[in-house]
């Protein structure tokens, strides 16, 4: 399972990332169960995740426990996480936004950040969001949203 960057650990993630502050630790918590309940071993997800560029399956970047996810306090509502893929490879950011949004936006975040590690370009492609999509992870309301970039 990935493992949780908090104070009582020394990672040290990417700048402007920092621990998981206590008040959140519940719904990423809660994200995760969701993402290994729910969407872990589900053949299109892992399918849909192998078609990448790095070829790894969903099921395996959730079971490595050297992917970390950190924390970014940004909370405008116009970034949910992030990841540098050439200098922090292991590193997911989730931001405060997110976590407040709740457990479903949190894992739908990871899904899409876990795309990038795994080679999903960024920018303008709709390539990890993507992903979101083909691991049913969405509604009607949402977390997927086909207008996301990056």
């Amino acid at each position: 399972m990935m493992s949780i960057h908090t104070s009582t650990n020394a990672h040290v993630g990417p700048l402007r990332s920092g621990p998981v502050p206590a008040q959140y630790l519940s719904t990423l918590q809660h994200a995760l169960q969701l993402l290994n309940h729910r969407v872990r071993t589900d053949a299109g997800c892992n399918a849909s995740f192998q078609r990448l560029p790095n070829r790894n399956d969903f099921q395996f970047l959730v079971d490595t426990p050297y992917i970390w996810i950190n924390y970014d306090p940004s909370n405008d509502g116009g970034l949910c996480g992030w990841t540098q893929p050439r200098t922090h490879p292991m590193d997911v950011v989730i931001t405060q936004f997110s976590l407040r949004m709740g457990r479903w936006m949190t894992a739908a975040t990871i899904i899409h950040e876990l795309a990038h590690l795994n080679g999903a370009p960024g920018g303008q492609s709709h390539e990890a969001e993507l992903r979101v999509l083909e691991c049913k992870l969405h509604s009607a309301a949402g977390p997927y949203d086909p207008g996301v970039e990056g």
